[in-house]
């Protein structure tokens, strides 16, 4: 991972890692990812995507709230986007975004859309981008809080049966900030 660590292309860095989880993990375990960069200068956030969830995007200067698309579709007949190790030859893309000052996007685990409530219903991606719409999007650091507590309340006494992280990215001129 050092050796991209200043590359904003995350082509060469996913094919990298899979080929990794692959072997060392032997073809048994996999791992999902998100891999987010950012280009200062040009204010753009490149995202690459390993089987993970897609993020909501709220648009500031819209106030609306948005599936951001990272999955691409098979080049040759290969697949793409899949977790990382599953398979041995993937190929992984990227998209671009340009966030304005305000903006967010909320990478999160399946952990919290596969979240179930006492009734056995699950969140979902749709569950997930409703609460994120009651919240007040205006600082990244209540709603990344607010956000948390939405799904735990969700849940209510039902424990977390999966990881759940939730990060909120904002852009904020002129840095993105988590």
């Amino acid at each position: 991972m050092h050796e991209y660590l200043h590359t904003l292309e995350q082509r060469a860095l996913m094919r990298d890692l899979n080929r990794a989880v692959h072997i060392e993990l032997n073809e048994v375990h996999y791992a999902t990812m998100v891999a987010a960069g950012w280009h200062d200068r040009r204010a753009v956030l490149v995202l690459s995507n390993a089987g993970h969830p897609p993020p909501p995007w709220y648009r500031a200067r819209r106030n609306a709230w948005t599936w951001l698309d990272t999955m691409d579709v098979p080049v040759h007949g290969r697949p793409v986007g899949v977790p990382l190790g599953l398979l041995a030859d993937v190929e992984y893309g990227s998209v671009v975004i340009k966030p304005e000052p305000g903006d967010l996007v909320v990478l999160y685990t399946d952990g919290v859309s596969e979240a179930t409530n006492e009734s056995g219903e699950e969140l979902g991606r749709d569950g997930l981008l409703d609460l994120a719409r009651g919240l007040d999007p205006s600082s990244v650091e209540s709603f990344g809080h607010d956000l948390t507590l939405a799904v735990r309340r969700f849940r209510g006494a039902v424990s977390a049966s999966d990881d759940e992280s939730i990060l909120v990215l904002q852009r904020r001129a002129p840095h993105f900030e988590v």
